[in-house]
């Protein structure tokens, strides 16, 4: 082996390194450390969740109280509600 191919070699690996193993290890780290968090934080992503639902769910009776108001008038809207 010639010391210029050598050199060559160091200079693909360094590449290799910088451009695929690198970041590919940063994510799979970053995955593992995100899973982890939510397994030691459930209960209160849980909760979040279930306010955030409820939420969202209480916007969309508002949106169709809107729109049943706006089409049929507000005593069609307070019987539906």
């Amino acid at each position: 082996m010639f010391w210029e191919n050598l050199g060559l070699m160091f200079q693909f690996l360094w590449v290799a390194f910088e451009c695929l193993i690198l970041p590919v290890t940063t994510v799979v780290v970053l995955v593992l450390v995100t899973i982890n968090i939510a397994i030691k934080h459930w209960e209160l992503i849980k909760y979040w969740l279930q306010v955030a639902s409820r939420v969202v769910s209480w916007l969309f009776v508002k949106l169709a109280w809107l729109i049943i108001r706006l089409i049929d008038g507000k005593k069609t809207a307070d019987k539906w509600f």
